[in-house]
């Protein structure tokens, strides 16, 4: 596999700047730098920390997977990163997790240990599990993003379980791809435990049946549609509606919302505008485009009427907050 350059200026500084046209201003890998153009079905791969952070100093830059997400688990030492632009720090013992085409940017202190998992979303899909704890485990790993883990026993059968994970994974015996999904489940459980330890009330998260199953194809709609507004040159602009989504899911607006409702607490049209609000923010901070051309994409037909939408949920303007982020990194 090729390893991800982040040599030259982060791609960041130059999101104004050039082209007005320009596509998201940020690598996109889907297998760490290889050039594919189909979807990553039943993927996984785990690699410890100084395999890509030796030779880029500790340093990776601002990139996104539009196929799979990343779980780093931090076991010793600490790390900044960003999200979308959002900073924050960590330390070990610690799991980030990174959703696909999500921008983001690590930055580990030297010799920090841990390791990377990168997986699609339906590499542990099908695997048993009683009263849908694995879909739960994954939506409030989605929610929360940053797990840490006590110095107890939490802690040690993280690392158990990592390293496990990591001597499957360079095995080559008949059965190492179903040993690395059942292991992968057991590791999605732990990192949950330790979630519902610290918030007792998100125990209330349980997807069931059905609805699990819809809810899970809407967020794969979400990111597949809005996730990829702003990625080509010839984009026709689509309307975000919950009637176009649940036409294409083969359901009703009724038994979408109802799934929705369920499994997250939000209705479909309130996961819609997260979803447009969260690529509204990665193209007006890595993206050239003009903010007129950014709402037209998004499926506004008037920018008015965008800046509005941002405002309310940004509390500024997608103008004000685009230069604040550049000024913030040309500091």
């Amino acid at each position: 596999m090729k390893k991800v350059s982040t040599k030259g200026k982060s791609p960041r500084r130059n999101a104004v700047k050039g082209n007005s046209s320009a596509v998201l201003n940020v690598p996109a890998y889907r297998l760490y730098g290889e050039d594919r153009t189909q979807s990553i079905f039943g993927f996984f791969h785990i690699e410890p920390f100084f395999v890509r952070n030796i030779p880029n100093n500790w340093r990776i830059s601002p990139h996104r997977h539009p196929d799979f997400d990343q779980l780093s688990i931090l076991l010793g030492g600490q790390c900044n990163f960003q999200h979308d632009g959002r900073k924050e720090s960590v330390g070990a013992p610690s799991c980030v997790y990174t959703p696909a085409n999500v921008v983001h940017e690590f930055v580990y202190e030297p010799d920090a240990k841990g390791f990377v998992i990168s997986v699609s979303s339906d590499f542990a899909a099908g695997l048993p599990s009683v009263e849908g704890a694995l879909n739960a485990a994954l939506l409030r790993l989605s929610s929360h993003r940053i797990v840490l883990f006590p110095p107890d026993a939490a802690a040690t059968s993280l690392q158990s379980l990592v390293n496990q994970i990591a001597a499957n994974f360079e095995r080559a015996h008949r059965y190492r791809r179903d040993v690395l999904r059942y292991l992968f489940a057991c590791l999605l459980l732990e990192i949950d435990g330790v979630v519902l330890r610290a918030q007792p009330d998100a125990l209330g998260l349980r997807p069931e049946g059905v609805a699990a199953e819809l809810f899970q194809r809407f967020k794969d709609l979400l990111r597949s549609v809005i996730g990829a507004v702003g990625f080509s040159e010839n984009e026709r602009p689509q309307a975000h509606t919950v009637e176009v989504f649940a036409e294409r899911l083969s359901t009703t607006t009724y038994v979408l919302n109802s799934a929705c409702q369920r499994v997250s607490g939000a209705s479909a049209r309130e996961l819609i505008h997260a979803a447009v609000l969260e690529q509204a923010t990665r193209l007006l901070l890595y993206s050239s485009k003009p903010v007129k051309e950014i709402s037209f994409l998004l499926g506004y037909s008037h920018a008015s009427h965008f800046a509005r939408f941002f405002k309310q949920r940004r509390g500024t303007t997608p103008e004000i907050f685009r230069a604040s982020f550049l000024a913030g990194s040309d500091a």
